[in-house]
């Protein structure tokens, strides 16, 4: 399995110091993301898919030179491309009319009565009492310690479904399936080694 790519690595490519090997997984995500893009977004060309490209790069720095992102809890895919279909859907909405709101760099949304599931957590844990705060926590660690030892399939499957809210379709186009109906089935084999996972884990987090 190849390794992913880290902070570190994005950094040194940034700063001209990555490997051969490293610069090569850096072309092979670019690829990744004209494939989606041009799947995805028909309207778009190749020269907007170029200027996509650049502006999630340069998100992409921006978002570790002021801290904002530190360390990576999905596939560096999942991430990236979440930030290029960002940058696409400002492109296309500017198009058709419809003004978007930016929240932080990579999260674009169009409804400006959506509640932030920051601000309901917020909302949440005020009711909350210490024991249900640190189950919830102990809950949070376990599921980022089983994604994180699934394999990288599992891991954009599940992070782009359930954390970036993309349909089976888009993830189809993102990571090169065959249909929405393969990502599904992956899915729910993904999902079923979630379970057992966690039935194994669970008694040594909750004690």
């Amino acid at each position: 399995m190849a390794k992913e790519i880290s902070i570190f690595d994005i950094k040194s490519y940034f700063q001209g110091k990555a490997s051969s090997k490293k610069r090569q997984d850096f072309e092979n995500e670019k690829g990744k993301a004209f494939s989606f893009l041009r799947k995805r977004y028909d309207s778009l060309s190749d020269e907007d898919i170029e200027d996509i490209y650049q502006e999630a790069q340069s998100a992409l720095y921006l978002n570790i030179e002021n801290g904002k992102l530190q360390e990576l809890t999905c596939p560096f895919s999942s991430y990236f491309l979440q930030i290029c279909n960002n940058q696409a859907l400002k492109i296309v909405n500017r198009r058709k009319g419809i003004k978007t709101k930016q929240i932080n760099e990579d999260r674009t949304i169009l409804n400006d009565y959506e509640v932030l599931e920051e601000k309901v957590d917020e909302l949440y844990s005020f009711c909350m009492t210490t024991e249900e705060e640190n189950r919830k926590l102990r809950l949070q660690l376990l599921v980022r310690k089983i994604i994180a030892s699934m394999t990288d399939t599992c891991k954009n499957i599940l992070h782009s479904y359930y954390w970036d809210d993309f349909s089976t379709s888009t993830i189809a186009d993102m990571f090169n399936f065959s249909n929405a109906d393969s990502v599904k089935t992956q899915k729910y084999k993904c999902m079923n080694k979630f379970r057992d996972k966690y039935n194994e884990l669970k008694g040594k987090i909750y004690g």
